[in-house]
């Protein structure tokens, strides 16, 4: 009770009480998506540096404010969060979006998950997981050595201990590998170094370089590779599927981030061409794989202060190919080969195809229409 001041009495009746309680952002039907995006370490550095260059660059007030807004993409909250917990909070709905290894994806989550893969590649924070043994193992070079090790302990009343941080992700490898006798340290930091301080006899564990594997006397087997794993964007299946206004910021997004990715792999490149005619000029490009381009070559008439081609006179025509990288230089050598000159190479910002792939791959795994 407050002692200076009247008591504050509860409505008396429902409709009153309806009108008492706060009204909340879903009931406003102003339903922001809540996008989390990791902070700190490289992780952050690393994630804002790749949404910048997809267009959509993370704006806040200060490196401490934990909230932001999105450039390029209305209706949106990024929400800066630690890298580990982001999976979780998707999972739990308190996002509904968010940047995550895919190898805390795969080690979190299981059957039956709320979280949905929007993309599993986007090109940054590489990595490894493996299965590393110590140097001194010398007879020991793959699994199933690994397995006989493993069996050999166990006869002696044993067990191979593994020290990691990933239990769900080494136990299904184990298995598959007809590895079903050992058991887990788990350790959230300093893997590498168990098996030097007694604490585990093997490692699974992340790797970059390879540096710390070495550095730690440790080895990677042949064939233990556990997982090969780089960032990722994943959604909550149900904010998703039951909110139009979710995910059509989604949508945005993705394709900004779909685009992005595919034109890091093309080059745009246009040439001048000597020719009678516009179809002449393309047929010579089309002879080579290289300049035959995304779609074609796109053949236009160049005007000059010199006479207008026509009855078989030449004219200049632009030439302009979208390639792949590998196929540059190639495309360069061909367009020289059949006249060109004048050639100049744009690398590609974005590359659109003519429906985004990923929002129609979204769209079928929530089982919901485009429309």
């Amino acid at each position: 009770m407050v002692a200076n001041g009247p008591a504050r009495q509860a409505p008396a009746n429902g409709a009153a009480r309806a009108a008492f309680r706060p009204t909340t952002e879903r009931e406003r039907g102003d339903e922001v998506l809540r996008f989390g995006v990791p902070r700190k370490g490289s992780w952050q550095d690393q994630g804002l540096a790749f949404l910048e260059n997809c267009g959509l660059k993370v704006r806040r007030e200060s490196d401490r404010q934990l909230t932001a807004s999105l450039s390029g993409v209305s209706g949106v909250t990024v929400v800066l969060q630690r890298a580990e917990d982001i999976v979780n909070q998707v999972a739990d709905g308190k996002l509904d979006i968010g940047l995550a290894g895919y190898d805390q994806v795969r080690e979190l989550l299981g059957e039956g998950s709320e979280v949905v893969i929007l993309h599993d590649a986007l090109g940054f924070s590489l990595g490894d997981v493996v299965v590393a043994v110590p140097d001194s193992w010398i007879d020991v070079t793959t699994l199933a050595d690994l397995a006989d090790v493993a069996l050999e302990l166990r006869e002696r009343g044993d067990e191979l201990r593994v020290a990691t941080s990933f239990p769900n992700l080494a136990r299904r490898f184990f298995y598959e590998h007809g590895i079903s006798h050992f058991s887990f340290v788990e350790l959230a930091g300093g893997v590498e170094a168990a098996p030097n301080v007694g604490f585990a006899d093997i490692v699974v564990d992340i790797t970059t370089t390879g540096t710390s594997i070495r550095e730690n006397h440790l080895k990677v087997l042949r064939n233990g590779v556990v997982l090969r794993f780089q960032a990722c964007l994943i959604g909550n299946r149900r904010a998703l599927a039951t909110s139009a206004a979710r995910r059509e910021p989604t949508r945005r997004i993705l394709e900004l981030i779909e685009a992005r990715l595919r034109g890091q792999a093309y080059y745009s490149i246009t040439a001048n061409l000597r020719g009678t005619s516009e179809q002449e000029v393309a047929a010579a490009l089309i002879r080579s794989p290289a300049t035959r381009g995304w779609r074609g070559p796109t053949v236009a008439r160049v005007f000059t202060a010199e006479a207008d081609a026509g009855n078989g006179a030449e004219a200049w025509f632009a030439a302009t190919v979208i390639a792949e990288a590998g196929d540059l230089q190639a495309a360069v050598d061909h367009l020289r080969d059949v006249g060109g000159s004048g050639i100049s190479v744009v690398p590609l910002r974005f590359l659109y195809d003519e429906r985004s792939h990923r929002h129609e791959a979204l769209l079928a795994e929530l089982g919901v229409s485009a429309a």
